[in-house]
């Protein structure tokens, strides 16, 4: 587990790999209110949340930091049952006064290493 005092820009985080199940997908759409019908599909923004989740576990967050932007560009639809494989590295490190921020990129591929998702997620850390 790494802290933020220890990142530096152009870190990358170990790769990570998940499946998403039924179970995790009716999970997210339980949390979000998602009532649309079932589908095999996956809601885009359950592959950015469950990305992110997966590279959190090395990453670690003081108490009171938050989730404070995101930029995502999704390039095709994903089905349950996937195998999602992500990276990401540390592209911007803020420190200023009370104020640490990082941005990180992401990117996540499906089993046949075709891109499914990319962008970059500020965090804004307490102190």
């Amino acid at each position: 587990m790494i802290e933020y005092k220890e990142l530096e820009v152009g870190y990358e985080f170990p790769a990570v790999s998940y499946e998403l199940t039924s179970a995790i997908i009716t999970k997210y759409k339980d949390a979000v209110e998602d009532h649309s019908p079932v589908t095999d599909l996956v809601p885009p923004l359950a592959i950015a949340a469950y990305t992110l989740k997966a590279m959190s576990q090395f990453f670690q967050l003081p108490p009171g930091s938050i989730h404070a932007s995101q930029e995502l560009e999704f390039f095709k639809e994903v089905t349950i049952g996937s195998y999602i494989s992500c990276r990401a590295q540390v592209v911007q490190k803020i420190s200023r006064g009370g104020l640490n921020m990082v941005v990180i990129k992401l990117d996540a591929l499906d089993e046949n290493k075709e891109r499914v998702l990319s962008g970059k997620a500020t965090l804004s850390l307490a102190n």
